[in-house]
């Protein structure tokens, strides 16, 4: 809390191609390079493959891809965002989200966050709403809906290395 008894809301501005995802920072587990990862050859082309997160193997996943957005392209910027599993579904390791460089760590109080009104249909897109931020206009994930879509397609949790 600030000296003036605000609740403030840690979270993650996390940088996608063409727009920011904004995290609450108890879902992420870590940020990591994408050293060791592998590519799948099924589809849906938005489930990228596994990467390597200390002793777990965890579903690596385009957010642009899966709201049905090309998969963007990987560069030495690129990051995953390991998310911690919400439904225990995937295992212990959760799942990660490919991101275009490092997120901001931000605090946000309820005076600086607004629901933009503007966008309220995402279709299918694993999305909740977007929010206005200041300057910025974040999309806030369901990530429930992206983990179900990864255990319904995986089946078992990714084995372990």
């Amino acid at each position: 809390m600030s000296d003036s008894g605000e609740t403030l809301l840690h979270s993650l501005l996390v940088p996608l191609v063409g727009r920011r995802l904004l995290l609450p920072r108890a879902c992420v587990a870590e940020i990591i390079s994408l050293g060791r990862f592998r590519l799948r050859e099924e589809e849906p082309g938005w489930l990228l493959g596994d990467i390597a997160w200390g002793e777990h193997v965890v579903p690596l996943l385009s957010f642009e891809a899966a709201c049905g957005d090309p998969v963007p392209e990987i560069s030495g910027r690129s990051r995953a965002v390991i998310l911690r599993g919400l439904s225990g579904r995937l295992g212990r390791g959760g799942m990660a989200i490919i991101c275009q460089g490092l997120p901001q760590l931000v605090r946000l109080g309820e005076e600086v966050v607004q629901l933009d009104q503007g966008s309220l249909d995402y279709g299918e897109a694993p999305v909740l709403c977007r929010l206005r931020v200041v300057n910025e206009t974040p999309l806030v994930p369901d990530l429930e809906k992206l983990e179900g879509w990864v255990a319904d397609l995986l089946g078992e949790p990714a084995a372990d290395l």
